[in-house]
This record gives C-alpha cells, structure tokens and sequence, in this order.
C-alpha cells in the first residue's frame, strides 16, 4: 500500500459504495500524475465525475489529499540542502545531482520523487496537457462544455447564457436569484435584461438591458458589447462599452477600448470560425477548442503568418487540410486525433 493509499483509507466513508468510490478517485489521481494518461481517459473521467455529486466529491477530496501530501513531502525536508537540488533539478527537468559520496541518498531520492510527483499531478489537474481533460476549477462548475459542444442556459426569465465550446462557469445567487456568474474558462454570450455581473479573470463585466460576449482564455479576457453597453470594473478604474466596442485586459493587455464589427465576433454563435489576417499559431489555438484531439505545428518559423478564412466549426478537417496545402506541410496523425504539421 502506497503512503497514498494509507493516508486515504482512514477517511473513507464507512459504505462500501463510499469506500470505492475513494479508491477509484485515487486511481484517477494516479493516473494523471503518471503522465500515461490519453485522451480517452479524459473523456472517462469527465464521465465519472459527471456520475454523481458523489463521484465529484470524490475526486475532489483525493485531489485535495494529493496536495496535502506534497506540501508535507516538501516540509519534510525542509533546509536539507541535498534533498532541495534534487528538488530543484525536479522542477527544471535535470538529473539529480550526486551527493558528495558520488551518489543519491535514498532519503533525497525518496523525498524528492514525492514531492516532483505530487507537483506534477498537482501542475497536470490545474493546467491540463494539450487539453486533455478538464481543469480542476472546470470539474467544479455549475455549467460546462466539452469539446465542439455549445450549450444555452436559462438562468432566468430574463437572463439567458450560451456557452460556446470548453467553457464552464459558476452561478452566484441571492436569496435564491442568480445575480452574477464567474466564466472561469472559455467563451460566453449573454443576453440580459435586468441587472447582471459577468467575473472573469480579475475584472468585473456588469450589464443591464444589454446583449455582450465574455472570452476567458488563459491570462486574457475579452469583452464584446452587441447591444446596449456594459461597464467593466478593472483595478479600481471602470470603463463603459456601448454597441460594438470591445476590450481586452490581463496578461499584457493594455485594457483600451476598440471599435469592432461586432457581428462578425460572434460568427461562433453561427458555427462559423472566422479569420482575418490572424497568425497561423493563433488559427490553429482556436482550432484546437473546437476539434476532439490536438493540432500541432512543428514548423515554428509559420508561427505568425497570416491567414484569412470562413471555417465551418463541425468540418475543421477541411479547414487543418487547407492550411496544410497553404503553406505546403506535410501531416503525421497519431492515435487519440492528434495531427502533426512539419
């Protein structure tokens, strides 16, 4: 039995449904952290949280306990110099070094594998490689989208959401009304007509009477005003939108106010990805929302050049062949959707 396996069994609920639903939990966790995971075993996952809220819970606590342990493996050897380069060299992908006697002690080797796993599981749960399943904060939403998915949701008579594909967000309430959400990753389009309050990233997008778009990629938000006007609060200063003006803050946004076609910015809300003059490396990010698998591009120096284009969304195999005839590269698929363009 793993220290893992240990620390967990005195938690278990005292149900032998509890106690498997634990146990499997753990074996996801594992998994992740093993680096061995594939795409199919992020659709199984996604499934096996979606169960029940006690598979999610479940999942939940396993992840929270796998935290727990490598915060007490890094405090376990705290100020052991040796223990700290094997850390160290962990982190950056080196070998360790050898200890004085020209070799690793077990106890660096052990404390250090401990502590380099549970950060890589740890890295792999909140920054999914290539996507391949959810993040954490996405596990736990109120609403969210898979790959290519859209979803409509009615909050309220008043207040309606589409959720464009790999989005997810959380609902806020008051006294029992939603008054607000939180897009914690991906793409949104609101349609409100009473007071309403969009969080994302570390800015507020508030409305009335508007129709307004929310895109939360990585460091960046954008915000699209369609109808009416919307006020974004960001670090202390507040800024108003009215019909098709847009914005774009953190990360190294400069958070100004531009004029936009703004129909033509929500060609996802009719299946379409348009681009124009947009970097190849871009087109391709954008590609990868939409399309189950990864699209790759090995040639680094196409990264940014310009393409320009109208793509069906549920037919992006055309759109990847005629980049691939654009720019004359060749393409390697691997299992699991996986395309490589050299």
């Amino acid at each position: 039995m793993s220290v893992f396996d240990a620390q967990q069994t005195g938690s278990q609920d005292s149900s032998g449904a509890g106690m498997s639903l634990d146990a499997d939990a753990r074996a996801w966790v594992r998994l992740l952290a093993s680096g061995r995971a594939r795409k199919e075993d992020a659709r199984k996952l996604e499934l096996w949280c979606a169960a029940s809220a006690a598979h999610a819970a479940a999942f939940k606590k396993a992840h929270a306990l796998w935290r727990q342990l490598g915060t007490a493996a890094e405090l376990s050897g705290a100020g052991d110099p040796e223990l700290e380069a094997i850390r160290h060299a962990a982190r950056h992908g080196r070998a360790a070094p050898a200890t004085r006697s020209g070799r690793t002690s077990r106890r660096a080797f052990l404390g250090g594998a401990v502590a380099a796993s549970v950060a890589a599981a740890g890295v792999a749960l909140v920054y999914p490689p290539l996507s391949l399943w959810p993040s954490m904060a996405a596990l736990q939403a109120d609403y969210r989208t898979g790959v290519g998915q859209q979803m409509q949701v009615a909050l309220a008579s008043d207040v309606s959401l589409l959720l464009n594909t790999r989005s997810s967000i959380s609902v806020r309430s008051m006294d029992g009304a939603p008054v607000g959400i939180e897009l914690i990753d991906g793409e949104i389009a609101v349609n409100a007509n009473r007071p309403f309050s969009v969080r994302a990233g570390n800015g507020t997008i508030s409305a009335e009477f508007s129709r307004f778009e929310v895109r939360h990629l990585g460091a960046n938000v954008c915000v699209t005003c369609m109808e009416g006007q919307v006020n974004v609060a960001l670090a202390g200063a507040q800024k108003t939108l009215r019909a098709n003006q847009q914005m774009v803050y953190g990360g190294d946004a400069a958070a100004a106010v531009a004029t936009v076609d703004a129909q033509r910015q929500s060609d996802w809300r009719q299946g379409i990805l348009s681009f124009r003059q947009t970097a190849l490396a871009q087109v391709i990010d954008e590609i990868n929302r939409y399309r189950p698998g990864h699209l790759m591009l090995m040639a680094k120096s196409l990264e940014q050049r310009p393409v320009s284009g109208r793509f069906r969304i549920d037919d992006l195999d055309k759109a990847i062949a005629q980049i691939q005839r654009l720019f004359r590269l060749s393409a390697t698929s691997l299992p699991g959707g996986i395309v490589m363009l050299s």
